[in-house]
């Protein structure tokens, strides 16, 4: 079997190591980029993890004005035909794979993503699922088809989510439990393809049909993790914009963090709790941008035992 993996992140690895094993002949992940304050060029850890197992490694440039696009399709899918691959998987890659390189694998291509299909299509639905206050989520199999999150569903399985549920967290158990769930269905799925032949002229009729009116998870901007200082002095006073604060702390953990603005500066917040026993926000440890954290007691006392909230 030659499989090419497509991947960028530390849970894209997940599936990777699982596949493994099965015969991965080339990784395909985005270029390095810089990272941190020091603007380290850094690559990614699919790319590391290839190299480290003597797996080729491909990167592409992105389009500058659509980066989920490729600069330029026509390389991608001349650079990948002399590796005449079996099948094409993808995990939390982050560009959107040219439909003629997915015609061209025998057994075309499967993605692993981290919702129950058809809600939560997009590139980040699991802060989107945990911020709307979704009591359960899941993972999907998908094939890959000319849109994203478009193709037809090959399995699912579902998983609560839990009031202490962090989107780095959870989205890393979705990514195990996807891992696990495309090895055991990918003999069927083989079978399958094997007698169909070939999939040129078949891919387009391989849709699950698209429910628009399901939530669409959007790509994550920095701008999201702002809440206004008076709403978040609100969460210390409503048990109801508490739990909301809450979600969205957990949501956007580590990126893009809660933050507000006081006074032009800009506040991080990078601890908060409910209290068991009021159902308040508590906030925990701050951090003003450019300084240390702090915890929140101590920015009270600074402030002479009070925040102004208006």
């Amino acid at each position: 079997m030659k499989i090419i993996f497509f991947g960028s992140t530390s849970d894209s690895v997940l599936v990777l190591e699982k596949l493994f094993s099965l015969g991965v002949s080339c990784v395909v992940t985005q270029p390095p980029r810089p990272v941190g304050r020091k603007q380290l060029l850094t690559p990614t850890p699919v790319e590391t993890w290839g190299k480290e197992h003597g797996i080729s490694v491909l990167s592409f440039p992105s389009n500058p004005d659509k980066p989920w696009l490729y600069a330029d399709e026509n390389q991608v899918i001349d650079t990948l035909q002399p590796f005449k691959a079996d099948l094409l998987i993808s995990a939390c890659y982050g560009q959107r794979i040219p439909i003629q390189a997915i015609q061209a694998a025998r057994f075309g291509g499967l993605n692993v993503h981290p919702s129950v299909l058809p809600r939560w299509r997009g590139a980040d639905p699991v802060p989107w699922a945990i911020l709307s206050g979704d009591h359960q989520t899941g993972v999907t199999v998908v094939t890959l088809s000319e849109k994203f999150d478009d193709g037809r569903i090959i399995a699912q399985k579902k998983i609560p989510i839990i009031d202490k549920d962090t989107s780095d967290a959870l989205r890393t158990k979705l990514f195990t439990l996807g891992a696990e769930l495309l090895v055991e269905v990918l003999p069927t799925y083989l079978s399958s393809r094997a007698k169909r032949g070939d999939l040129t002229q078949e891919i387009a009729s391989l849709k699950t049909p698209r429910n628009d009116s399901e939530p669409y998870a959007r790509r994550l901007t920095r701008d999201d993790g702002f809440e206004p200082w008076e709403v978040i002095g609100k969460a210390l006073e409503d048990p109801k914009e508490a739990r909301r604060i809450d979600r969205k702390f957990r949501a956007f953990f580590p990126w893009p963090g809660l933050w507000t603005s006081i006074e032009e500066k800009r506040l991080k917040i990078l601890a908060c709790h409910l209290s068991p026993a009021t159902r308040l926000l508590n906030l925990d440890t701050v951090q003003w941008e450019g300084k240390k954290p702090i915890p929140y007691s101590t920015l009270l006392t600074a402030a002479s035992g009070r925040l102004h909230l208006d």
